[in-house]
């Protein structure tokens, strides 16, 4: 394959958060409802003057996908420490919101859930996401339910930092042909477990667990029968991992270190035919804000053609000064679009001086088909 890099000029993205209300932001998620063409945008703003992921709210934005002009915002949770959400449309104008609350308190924190009807503008109530166990029953997701199922499986020697804290926001969840959802149970460090769900999130089973030790985020695609993923390591230099599974989690691929990648949320989506990777880079050249911690300033985004992931294809490779900061992606018809945080006008301080962390607000941008010749 050859293609040209895109240019990609993030000056013509779109900032969704207000900035009068909303002065940091973090983990944003993308869902997109087909029958009405509404984007829906899940993240963790703050109006604090802190860094973004001071976990005291779950908002929501939605705009016409193709017109980002007129922005609406609703605020899903609030108030419980809730910590990086997920969405998943589930058809004619509803998306699914799942968070995290308690994420600062000891013990299991839960993983909940609302829905959101933007013909009617209502959240419903909210509910728990539960686990289906192998005899039946029905459990609360938590991380002593994950635990059990790492322990089951033979996974006895924990990586973990943080004992109570369960990243249900760290992957894209995504549909098979049959409806069927796919996603990935992280947490701060420690092995991967990969569930499937038919109730869209509501209902997971548990179906493989993925043994390499995962700092936050995975993201994973099946693409003509074989599992890709893309995770995040708590090394210090090429951050990111790549493997693969050809037998649906039951064994991997030695996993290949995707070379001057640096500590982010690194997302994988199937786009025109082909595995899209993204991740940050570091790169002294961006004249990036020394502030922003790793030099998260550099993305690039590549066609996963080939089995290591450093001779894959390299299409978007765009610099920021201000910071490219976790990313989300998704496809539309052929076309790719991503969210991520930023710090454009520095909101953030500390002890009065300025403390730039890239996570001062979302904005939205189409990238286009990145698949075709540039």
């Amino acid at each position: 394959m050859k293609l040209n890099l895109h240019n990609i000029d993030l000056d013509r993205s779109t900032q969704l958060s207000d900035g009068f209300t909303q002065t940091s932001g973090d983990g944003a998620a993308l869902a997109f409802d087909t029958k009405y063409g509404i984007m829906f945008c899940a993240c963790m703003p703050g109006h604090h003057g802190a860094y973004g992921e001071s976990r005291g709210k779950i908002a929501l934005f939605y705009f016409p996908a193709s017109q980002p002009t007129n922005i609406r915002y609703v605020t899903v949770s609030e108030g419980r420490t809730e910590y990086v959400p997920n969405i998943i449309s589930i058809g004619d104008g509803k998306v699914r919101i799942s968070y995290e609350i308690n994420a600062r308190d000891e013990g299991d924190h839960p993983v909940c859930y609302k829905d959101f009807n933007y013909l009617t503008g209502e959240l419903s109530e909210e509910k728990t996401v539960m686990v289906k166990k192998a005899n039946g029953e029905l459990v609360g997701l938590c991380q002593s339910v994950e635990f059990e199922y790492l322990e089951e499986n033979g996974y006895t020697e924990h990586h973990h930092n943080r004992t109570e804290q369960i990243i249900f926001g760290g992957h894209t969840p995504f549909r098979d042909e049959n409806g069927i959802v796919y996603g990935a149970i992280t947490t701060e460090y420690g092995e991967v477990i990969l569930y499937r769900s038919e109730d869209d999130m509501a209902t997971l089973e548990f179906f493989a667990v993925c043994p390499f030790p995962t700092t936050y985020e995975y993201d994973f695609k099946y693409l003509n029968g074989r599992l890709h993923a893309i995770y995040r390591t708590h090394y210090d230099e090429d951050n990111h991992r790549y493997t693969y599974s050809d037998d649906n989690g039951k064994t991997w691929s030695e996993p290949i270190a995707i070379k001057d990648s640096i500590g982010c949320r690194p997302r994988m989506i199937v786009h025109n035919g082909h595995i899209l990777m993204a991740y940050n880079v570091y790169n002294n050249d961006t004249g990036n804000r020394h502030t922003i911690p790793g030099g998260r300033c550099e993305l690039r985004i590549c066609i996963g053609e080939a089995e290591d992931p450093n001779e894959n294809t390299c299409v978007v490779d765009v610099q920021s000064k201000y910071g490219i900061v976790n990313i989300a992606l998704i496809d539309i018809m052929g076309d790719a679009y991503m969210a991520y945080s930023t710090s454009q006008c520095a909101l953030e301080y500390h002890n009065g001086n300025s403390a730039v962390r890239g996570k001062d607000a979302i904005r939205y941008i189409k990238l286009g088909d990145l698949s075709a010749e540039a």
